[in-house]
């Protein structure tokens, strides 16, 4: 039995599309809007669907190689919409997933987004002969991991020693739609590949879950901590920028696609061995205002231990055996591992941005791809 209703995060029935009113006319978001809210038959394109992607090709066109931030901020938050309409509630929006403009939409923005992240990684990457070797790629995370440049260290520092309790909570409730998905993320990640990878991710799915007590799963604890700041998530985010929002699709670009299995297991193992340190500065952050960590904020509080433990979970019980068994897999988990780091550094810059920090310097080109949080 459900204790308290009100606890529950229920996707809106209507998706998270914004009103005609408040989106630029001719955006790839209006064109968008109009079609989620048109008929679901017939399945096949008519003239309005092609104008939706012709012009979502000029937009991408326009943000990637020209670096047209409004065009990328158009292009992400319309697949953030997308994606929502794909996760989101069933009767819903996702009567047109299996429609024909649909799906196209998805492909014209997950192959060019995932071409323009490729090039902006690809010295990052090790040659493909080293990633074929389980213990090269399990040390190969650890490394990028524990990278960090003078971004991260600014944003960390000025979350626990110097930020406001409004800045903290500008960080939370920024950081709060992606906590509610990640157990989404886990989920299609656990199609089956190997007994031991399927047996791992369902150990994270039970700790996501509270292990079994309600009051502890990782949402409800985020809830209580919005409710201790006097906070709630719009039912479409505040972010005025398009780095969040590309970051929290990343995952879904990758975990909705089988042909990217890998990639999204390397993606997810990446915040599990990074955010440790974010997550005890935000603690840190709050205590300074006066909450105790344990109880106020037990969402962030938990996951310093609890990610401590992950992280060398996910190598051992994840990557190391996938590698083992298909060698060719480990450029690609280092490629998703690798497509995380370029979004949670894009998505530092956006923090020290919001949160007033100045400019710490950057360690990724604003106009050259797709990322954000986690």
């Amino acid at each position: 039995m459900i204790d308290d209703l009100s606890l529950e995060r229920v996707p809106p029935r209507a998706g998270v599309l914004r009103s005609a009113d408040q989106v630029p006319p001719g955006s790839v978001e209006s064109l968008l809007g109009e079609s989620l809210r048109g008929p679901t038959e017939p399945l096949e394109l008519n003239p309005h669907h092609r104008t939706l992607l012709a012009t979502l090709r000029e937009r991408l066109d326009l943000g990637l190689r020209g670096g047209d931030e409004d065009a990328l901020l158009d292009v992400h938050r319309s697949a953030y919409t997308v994606y929502e309409a794909v996760l989101g509630h069933p009767l819903g929006p996702a009567v047109h997933e299996r429609s024909a403009w649909f799906n196209a939409f998805r492909s014209i923005y997950e192959d060019a987004v995932l071409r323009g992240d490729v090039e902006e990684i690809t010295d990052r990457l090790p040659p493909e002969g080293d990633a074929t070797r389980p213990d090269f790629v399990r040390d190969w995370f650890l490394t990028e991991a524990k990278q960090r440049n003078a971004l991260d260290r600014t944003v960390e520092t000025a979350l626990a020693e110097r930020a406001t309790l409004d800045q903290l909570a500008r960080f939370i409730q920024a950081d709060g739609y992606l906590n509610y998905r990640f157990y989404d993320a886990l989920v299609l990640a656990q199609p089956h590949f190997m007994e031991t990878v399927k047996h791992e991710i369902s150990q994270h799915m039970w700790d996501e879950c509270g292990e079994g007590t309600q009051h502890r799963a990782h949402t409800l604890q985020f809830t209580r901590g919005l409710r201790t700041l006097s906070l709630s998530l719009p039912d479409v985010p505040p972010w005025e920028d398009w780095r969040p929002y590309a970051g929290h699709n990343l995952y879904f670009v990758l975990a909705c696609n089988r042909r990217h299995y890998f990639k999204a297991l390397g993606s997810l193992a990446m915040p599990e061995l990074f955010d440790v340190d974010r997550d005890a500065a935000v603690v840190k952050g709050l205590e300074r205002h006066g909450y105790t960590g344990s109880e106020d904020f037990e969402f962030f509080h938990s996951h310093i231990e609890g990610d401590a433990e992950h992280g060398p979970e996910w190598l051992d019980g994840v990557i190391l055996p996938i590698v083992a068994a298909e060698p060719d897999a480990g450029i690609e988990l280092i490629t998703g591992g690798a497509l995380r780091m370029l979004a949670m550094r894009r998505y530092n810059e956006y923090l020290a941005e919001r949160l007033g920090l100045g400019d710490p310097g950057t360690a990724a080109s604003p106009g050259a791809a797709t990322e954000g949080p986690e």
